[in-house]
């Protein structure tokens, strides 16, 4: 057997936590991409539903708006280039997955044959596409951010209990895999005082997690706030 692996091993206490990821959901209009304002450093952020004139006059921040007709193909392009600027920027921002989806299964509908309709086939090309970009991206900067809507629904236990869920609009076959890439996944919601907040700790009801470091929770402008990369503890799981 002519390939080498590599066997070697090291003692979770010389873990370096390298970079970021984060999903950031909410339903549209609550301040998902107004929060990439509070990204440290140069950001370049993918505008896929065109929300990015929130962030106009931030000179810390570029934008690419992404072909939301010839996605399919756009999208392959966009990452050789991603790779090709590499060291370029802090941090990338994808805005919003939940959206880059549809784009992608319209594209694959439009050159299809069935009328525009997407195929059973087309979904899961936009399934594998979407899982396999991502995780190629998480090397790409030091903080990735991938932004969602925010859809619910009714959840039965084993057991027979019911939960209303909130969790992010990603395709059902794909989102166990998308949000275990992210070592943050937060949702963003308004207390009765009007300020607005992370929730960073999972219950039936909210799908979040924090693998970063031990908050709960977070104002919207402290979500990219740590007291290192390095904690001796990872976060809640």
């Amino acid at each position: 057997m002519d390939q080498q692996f590599d066997f070697s091993t090291k003692s979770a206490t010389d873990i370096v936590k390298q970079g970021k990821t984060y999903l950031l959901y909410a339903n549209p209009g609550m301040g998902k991409t107004h929060t990439l304002r509070h990204l440290p450093g140069k950001t370049l952020v993918l505008d896929i539903d065109r929300t990015s004139q929130v962030l106009k006059g931030e000179k810390n921040i570029d934008i690419i708006y992404v072909d939301n007709q010839n996605t399919w193909e756009y999208w392959e392009a966009l990452l050789t280039h991603l790779k090709a600027i590499k060291g370029k920027y802090n941090n990338i921002a994808i805005d919003n997955v939940s959206e880059l989806e549809r784009c992608l299964l319209s594209h694959l509908g439009f050159i299809g044959r069935n009328q525009g309709v997407p195929s059973q086939g087309d979904y899961q090309k936009m399934q594998f596409r979407i899982v396999n970009s991502f995780r190629w991206m998480k090397n790409l900067a030091d903080i990735i951010v991938f932004n969602a809507w925010e859809t619910t629904d009714l959840y039965t236990t084993a057991e027979g209990q019911q939960y209303n869920r909130s969790y992010p609009q990603i395709n059902t076959k794909i989102i166990n895999n998308v949000l275990g890439l992210c070592d943050v996944v937060g949702r963003l919601m308004i207390n009765p005082e009007g300020e607005r907040g992370f929730v960073l700790e999972g219950t039936n009801s909210i799908y979040s997690k924090n693998q970063l470091d031990n908050r709960k929770g977070c104002k919207q402008e402290e979500i990219f706030l740590l007291p290192s990369t390095n904690e001796k503890t990872g976060g809640n799981k």
